[in-house]
C-alpha cells in the first residue's frame, strides 16, 4: 500500500512538473532536464502496464527501465554542466566530452558482456551496473559543486534546484545499491523504499525550484574560471606544440 502511494504520488508531481513547464513556457530552457523527467514517467507507466498485465516478466523489467533510467540521468548532467557554464564554452566542451566518453565506455561494457556471452542478465548484475552509473554520476556533480564553490559561479534557483534535488537523488541511490548488495539488508522492505522516498523528496524539490521560470544572474566580464580555463588551454597547446615537434625531428631535441 505504501509502495503504491509513493508511485502515484511520483507520477503525480512529474506530470505537474511537464505540465507547469508547458505551461510556462519554459521547458524550452531545461530541455535535457524534462527529457529526463518524461523518460521517468514513460517508463514508470509501461512498468505498471506490466505488472499488471505480465506480472512474471516484472523483475527482468524493472532492472532493464531502472538501467535506462540511470543512463538518461546523465542528460541530467548535462544539462546542469551546460546550465552553470553557459557562458564558459571551454569548459562546456571538456563536459560534454567527459560526458560522451564516460557514456561509450558504459556502451563498451555492455557490449563487451554481451559478446562474451554474458548477455543481459537480470537482477544483481543490472543492479550493479546501475550502482557503477550512479557512482560515477554522483563523481560529476561532485565536481560541478566543487568548481562552482571555487569560482563562485553565479546560478540561479532553477539551476539550483535542478542540482541539489539530483544529487541528493543520486547520492541515495550509490547508497542505497550499495548496502541492497550486503546480505540481509536487501531484503528489508525498508530498504527497498529508500530509492522511492528519495526520489519522491527530489521531486518536491524540483517541483519547488521549477515552478516559474528563474535566469541565472550574468557573470563578471572576466571571471577566474575563463583566465584558468585559458593557462590551461595554452600550456596544453605548448605541450602538443613540443611533443610534435618532437616526433618530427626523430625523438631529437
Amino acid at each position: 500500500m505504501f509502495t503504491q502511494i509513493l508511485w502515484w504520488t511520483a507520477n503525480f508531481a512529474e506530470v505537474l512538473l511537464l505540465a507547469r513547464s508547458i505551461q510556462g513556457k519554459f521547458f524550452r530552457r531545461y530541455p535535457s532536464f524534462y527529457f529526463y523527467l518524461g523518460s521517468v514517467l514513460i517508463v514508470s507507466t509501461l512498468r505498471f502496464a506490466v505488472f499488471t498485465f505480465r506480472p512474471g516478466s516484472y523483475p527482468a523489467f524493472f532492472w532493464y527501465t531502472q538501467y535506462f533510467a540511470a543512463t538518461v540521468g546523465y542528460a541530467v548532467i548535462l544539462e546542469i554542466y551546460s546550465q552553470t557554464f553557459k557562458r564558459y564554452r571551454g569548459v562546456v566542451r571538456i563536459a560534454n566530452a567527459l560526458l560522451l566518453f564516460i557514456l561509450a565506455a558504459v556502451i563498451l561494457k555492455i557490449v563487451a558482456g554481451a559478446v562474451s556471452g554474458s548477455g543481459w542478465p537480470p537482477g544483481e548484475t543490472m543492479a550493479a551496473l546501475e550502482r557503477d552509473m550512479r557512482a560515477l554520476q554522483s563523481v560529476l556533480l561532485f565536481v560541478i559543486i566543487a568548481l562552482l564553490a571555487y569560482y563562485k559561479v553565479p546560478i540561479g534557483r532553477n539551476v539550483i534546484g535542478i542540482v541539489g534535488g539530483y544529487s541528493f537523488y543520486v547520492a541515495t541511490s550509490v547508497m542505497a545499491l550499495g548496502f541492497g548488495s550486503l546480505p540481509g539488508f536487501g531484503s528489508r522492505p525498508a530498504w527497498r523504499s529508500a530509492l522511492p522516498i528519495a526520489y519522491l523528496a527530489a521531486l518536491m524539490i524540483w517541483s519547488f525550484a521549477l515552478w516559474s521560470y528563474h535566469a541565472n544572474p550574468e557573470p563578471g566580464p572576466e571571471s577566474k574560471i575563463e583566465r584558468d580555463y585559458k593557462y590551461v588551454s595554452e600550456q596544453t597547446r605548448r605541450i602538443l606544440s613540443r611533443a610534435r615537434s618532437y616526433l618530427k625531428m626523430g625523438g631529437e631535441l
